[in-house]
């Protein structure tokens, strides 16, 4: 008789453990929310945030990147690119859609999607670089930009060097994590703390 009712108070037990653990998995498995409406916004929430726009009539933050269609006398240092098509401005964990102009009281919606980032990113330099003049400005010390091809790329410390031959010579990228570039063309933007050696901030592959 006790073991009996042991088996049952065992199978009771069971069957709530299990209940219990579906109800949990099926609370995990929920997709969460990576979009919403937003009627209040700022530009200044983004982190280096990049804009594309075809008409925007408000001041962007000092350190944003702006493409442009449509010129604007609140846009000093904009690209102008008259196949700029949408209106959006994309930082580095959201980015915000907006129905029509950025301006202000403008709706718009705040996406954190990370494949989505990645597709207005992408969007954003593909503009960018076809008005932008393929110069390369590098000196001893500071902020850089500078396009060569990648000759090499092996361990440094605890992470990667990445060796670039652009006109005038040879840098060292330092790089957390390595990429499968050897013999590409590319765009760095970083900053020299010890020349050669630059900590990058933006790299684009350019073919």
């Amino acid at each position: 008789m006790d073991s009996l009712i042991g088996f049952i108070a065992g199978l009771v037990v069971g069957i709530v453990a299990v209940s219990v653990a579906v109800e949990l998995a099926w609370k995990k498995s929920v997709p969460e929310k990576t979009c919403k409406l937003l009627k209040k916004w700022s530009l200044s929430e983004l982190k280096n945030p990049l804009i594309v726009a075809e008409k925007i009539s408000i001041e962007p933050p000092a350190d944003a990147k702006v493409v442009v269609a449509t010129p604007s006398p609140k846009i000093k240092n904009a690209v102008e690119n008259e196949q700029a098509v949408g209106n959006y401005a994309v930082g580095l964990t959201k980015a915000y859609i907006f129905a029509g102009e950025i301006k202000e009281n403008q709706i718009a919606f705040v996406i954190s999607d990370e494949d989505i980032l990645k597709e207005l990113r992408a969007n954003f330099y593909e503009l960018y670089r076809k008005k932008e003049k393929p110069a390369s400005y590098v000196p001893t010390k500071g902020k850089l930009r500078v396009r060569g091809v990648v000759k090499a790329i092996f361990p440094y410390r605890d992470g990667y060097i990445m060796r670039v031959a652009y006109e005038d010579g040879v840098l060292g990228v330092l790089l957390k994590e390595r990429m499968d570039v050897e013999g590409r063309k590319v765009e760095v933007e970083g900053e020299i703390t010890e020349y050669p050696f630059v900590t990058p901030y933006n790299i684009i592959l350019l073919d």
